[in-house]
């Protein structure tokens, strides 16, 4: 069997599992309705600049986080049951379709790019609830792949725990180490640009992962570390997304990410179709 007969049969026996998406998808728009821009665990600032990384983050900025943070704890899920769902969600990652920054099959029919960052809460959400279940309904069975990108916007230490991830890609661990990063966030006790992602801390997960700790420092500590976290803000920046998390799928930007696996299921699942369709009509085509 082919790897498009594949994907087809694993397509159709996808969609005896929800519901028909009939939102429909005209050539140029997105797979949500809306502008760019939806997330809103943090609002888009650049906190690129090296005088920011080698300073002390801007004050206002720090007191805004915190404020953010705080007010969307108060009605969070208790830290032991975050733990607990992040555990379970590293457990069941398939780590043998880590790829540098991407999770999943090359030739996945969708592809989806998400913005991020450590410290913003709703990004910590979406890892708690959404991704495990794309991860599990998608990812695995060969019809999605995972691409992450950077878009420090809470605060300095956005940018180090970028960087401390971009560097776990190196060593195809990365969406391990970002989830070990948002178990930090999850603790009680966590507040933004407060030393829970310092350089120390950063290459101790590296470490607690069995990483080479001492690549991952050399990658830390070379100036050439915070290209990549400048050039996936920069292309956030260009969409038009001003917060933390957002998301591209196949080429075209979502708008108001989804706020339930339902909606997940039906956005995925009409991107897979639509596929399936396009490929089937180019073998018809070429027969």
């Amino acid at each position: 069997m082919s790897n498009r007969q594949a994907r087809r049969e694993q397509s159709r026996q996808s969609r005896r599992q929800t519901t028909s998406y009939r939102g429909g998808r005209s050539q140029g728009s997105s797979p949500e309705g809306g502008s760019p821009g939806g997330g809103s665990g943090g609002r888009g600032s650049n906190f690129l600049s090296w005088p920011f990384l080698i300073g002390v983050s801007l004050l206002a900025a720090g007191l805004l986080a915190v404020v953010i943070v705080m007010a969307l704890r108060s009605d969070s899920s208790d830290e032991e049951q975050s733990l607990s769902a992040i555990d379970q969600a590293l457990a069941d990652l398939p780590v043998e379709m880590q790829n540098g920054n991407k999770l999943g099959n090359d030739d996945a029919p969708v592809k989806m790019i998400q913005y991020e960052d450590f410290q913003c809460p709703h990004c910590l959400r979406y890892t708690l609830i959404h991704e495990p279940f794309l991860i599990e309904e998608f990812v695995k069975p060969g019809l999605l792949q995972i691409e992450f990108r950077h878009y420090p916007v809470v605060g300095q230490e956005s940018t180090t725990a970028a960087i401390g991830a971009s560097c776990a890609a190196e060593q195809n661990r990365m969406f391990e180490y970002a989830n070990r990063l948002f178990a930090k966030q999850a603790d009680d006790s966590f507040r933004p640009d407060q030393g829970a992602f310092s350089q120390d801390a950063l290459v101790a997960i590296a470490s607690n992962l069995g990483l080479d700790t001492a690549a991952f420092a050399d990658c830390q500590a070379n100036p050439d570390a915070l290209g990549p976290i400048a050039s996936d803000q920069g292309s956030a920046l260009a969409i038009g997304f001003r917060g933390t998390p957002n998301f591209v799928i196949n080429g075209l930007p979502v708008q108001s990410p989804p706020q339930s696996t339902d909606r997940w299921r039906e956005i995925i699942q009409a991107e897979i179709d639509r596929r399936t369709t396009e490929e089937t009509a180019e073998d018809d085509d070429g027969s």
